[in-house]
């Protein structure tokens, strides 16, 4: 039994093409009998080795009688229908092998870790092959009898169908438009009505045969009318210890479920927030306007958008796609302020920045200095040994370096361009072997769960953020006690030797203390370079404005 023909008896829509496709990826070959095909449902019968029924129940029955006398007597009739009494019975006037087989999912999820129902009919040896071919694609295989099987049906699917479609109904009696709820909703009343919409989205004949067709409808959609007339009287009459007493009991007899099921729908409630998170993160940005306080570099979560926040906890930020944009910003008055990282103690200075410095020509007002903490977060209920890749900027990754070795050191580590783009894309993409790096709070903001907070190998690890504008803040009497910081940008129009030498001394001269001094390539002049200085005092300063006097002249020398 392994090399047969399956045929598939309307495999070219819904679960039938669904199995087809099955089939074809397990390297069998298959048949397809449909009412456009040229193969003939009777045909198909008389050549395939497995003869599977997949048409609307409406028209099951009819169907395995017409091919059941003609299945192969060494072969295996099955029909894939939501409903097994009468199929079964049907099935009985095959001399071939049959059983029943109710797939628990739609045709648009995969087929891993799904349930299939299984009812026993004829023939132990094609059972097996069935449910082993199953099990083997991580299929959850149960097994009932028919009669069974239709009377959990009625409750599972008649029960559960009928009171999504009575909620469509009230909520189209009201005329109340759909978008009120999905703008009110909480996540867990958001999956009510997803499941409402996702059976409105179908055919209703589908529908309509699982509720019209199962024996045992009436009785359950009966105790189902009378018991909400039971609730309604519990409210109307205002009732609280009667409505308790029901509840309480329900819940009895629901028992442990009701622990396991608050577990299950907290992780679904998860996965529904990541996603909209995620979406949230992928919406195209408003245009920056003069009602913004701030420009920072974007997006929103990363680090500098955490020390914005912090720095300007009431103002409005606008977050732009890089540093360049900052100063183009605050360079053309579209937004008065700009913040932007300057340097970072173990990994050094923002090239970016320091060139937008100098081809902008902006003021330096303020700073301010942000501790660098990382955490490493996964979606829930990853393990630590589930973790096969890593996501995170390039920054944190240098930053986390003897953490990683230590204990990850077969991880792929992915740079993304921003801790909060790799946050979207393991949320996005439900990715259960990876984790991320990124601060504690970005992970929270995207319903991540932190597995281990500040990992970064230097705890002292802080960034230093410059505030820029056009116009320099003067010096205030209010000020006079406190530590101020210039920072200047400078080159020579010529090469010569001793001209740095001369400038460094005129600081020593008018004894203004340096705090940092760096160099980069000039690409306005071939071979030359750009100097940022550092140094303790403000412009207003009678020295330092003496040492800034001179040092024009050194620089244009």
């Amino acid at each position: 039994m392994y090399n047969h023909v399956i045929g598939i008896i309307g495999g070219k829509s819904g679960m039938g093409k669904y199995f087809v496709d099955f089939f074809e990826r397990q390297n069998f070959s298959v048949l397809v009998s449909d009412k456009d095909t040229k193969l003939s449902n009777i045909q198909l019968a008389k050549q395939a080795d497995v003869v599977i029924v997949a048409v609307p129940i409406g028209v099951t029955e009819a169907v395995i009688y017409e091919v059941a006398p003609h299945v192969k007597s060494s072969g295996l009739l099955m029909d894939i229908t939501s409903l097994k009494v009468f199929p079964m019975k049907a099935m009985k006037s095959t001399s071939a092998s049959y059983l029943g087989c109710h797939p628990m999912f739609g045709p648009t999820n995969s087929i891993e870790g799904q349930t299939v129902v299984l009812c026993k009919g004829k023939g132990a040896k094609w059972y097996g092959w069935w449910k082993h071919l199953l099990q083997k694609n991580q299929v959850d295989v149960r097994e009932m009898t028919a009669d069974k099987h239709d009377t959990v049906m009625a409750y599972v699917q008649v029960l559960t169908h009928l009171s999504n479609l009575a909620l469509s109904d009230v909520i189209r009696k009201s005329e109340l438009p759909i978008s009120d709820l999905l703008e009110t909703h909480s996540p867990i009343y958001r999956l009510r009505l997803d499941m409402m919409g996702r059976i409105l989205h179908q055919n209703p004949d589908l529908y309509a045969q699982i509720q019209l067709k199962n024996p045992k409808s009436l009785r359950v959609i009966g105790d189902y009318l009378k018991s909400v007339e039971d609730w309604m009287s519990f409210v109307k009459n205002q009732d609280d210890a009667g409505f308790s007493k029901r509840f309480k009991s329900n819940a009895k007899h629901i028992g442990s479920f009701t622990q396991l099921a608050m577990e299950e729908s907290d992780f679904l409630i998860e996965q529904l927030n990541r996603k909209r998170v995620s979406e949230t993160a992928t919406i195209q940005p408003p245009k920056p306007d003069a009602s913004y306080d701030l420009a920072a570099l974007g997006p929103e979560h990363t680090f500098s958008s955490l020390a914005a926040k912090k720095a300007f906890p009431k103002a409005k930020i606008y977050y732009a796609p890089s540093i360049t944009s900052v100063f183009e910003l605050v360079k053309k008055g579209v937004i008065k302020q700009g913040m932007v990282p300057i340097d970072n103690q173990l990994t050094g200075t923002v090239a970016e920045t320091s060139r937008c410095l100098f081809d902008y020509n902006l003021t330096i007002q303020s700073q301010f200095r942000l501790p660098i903490h990382h955490s490493l977060s996964v979606l829930g209920g990853v393990k630590r040994s589930s973790i096969r890749t890593i996501y995170s900027h390039a920054q944190p990754f240098k930053q986390c370096h003897a953490y990683l070795k230590k204990h990850f050191p077969s991880a792929q580590l992915v740079s993304m361009p921003s801790t909060v783009q790799a946050l979207n894309k393991v949320v996005s993409d439900n990715l259960l072997n990876a984790a991320v790096i990124s601060s504690a709070e970005a992970a929270n903001a995207y319903q991540m769960t932190v597995l281990e907070a500040n990992i970064e190998d230097f705890s002292f690890n802080s960034t230093r953020f410059l505030v820029i504008g056009k116009k320099p803040l003067r010096k205030k009497a209010r000020f006079t006690n406190q530590t101020f910081v210039t920072s200047i940008v400078f080159h020579f129009s010529s090469d010569a030797a001793g001209s740095l030498n001369a400038v460094l001394n005129e600081f020593a001269l008018a004894k203004v203390n340096m705090t940092k001094i760096e160099s980069q390539v000039n690409p306005q002049v071939p071979g030359g370079h750009l100097f940022y200085i550092d140094f303790e005092g403000h412009s207003d300063d009678a020295k330092v404005k003496k040492c800034l006097v001179k040092l024009s002249v050194w620089s244009a020398s």
